[in-house]
């Protein structure tokens, strides 16, 4: 095997085993989502923390328009780590079921 073909291998799976843990291209790891088959497991999965606040501003953004409000807040205590709230897991189950109308 030719060195930049072994390098194009290692490359991919380095960057294969990089996205089955969670991390986005910035380096930035999902933490709380990180099993299941949630909407946010899966963003975490596939573009780390990056995904992961994308879908969220979706879902968020849905519930909105379906009629019920929800916040960062109210859920995170921050947004360095994202370390959830006491109620977040019964808000979240809440969200989801605001996606649909």
């Amino acid at each position: 095997m030719t060195r930049v073909a072994l390098a194009a291998f290692l490359l991919m799976g380095v960057a294969g085993a990089a996205g089955a843990v969670g991390w986005a291209a910035d380096g930035a790891r999902c933490t709380v989502a990180t099993k299941g088959e949630s909407p946010m497991a899966k963003a975490c999965a596939k573009g780390g923390r990056q995904a992961a606040s994308q879908t969220m501003k979706e879902m968020v953004a849905k519930a909105k328009a379906n009629g019920k409000t929800f916040t960062c807040d109210n859920c995170h205590k921050d947004r360095e780590n994202f370390e959830l709230t006491a109620n977040a897991r019964e808000d979240f189950k809440k969200l989801e079921a605001a996606q649909k109308k």
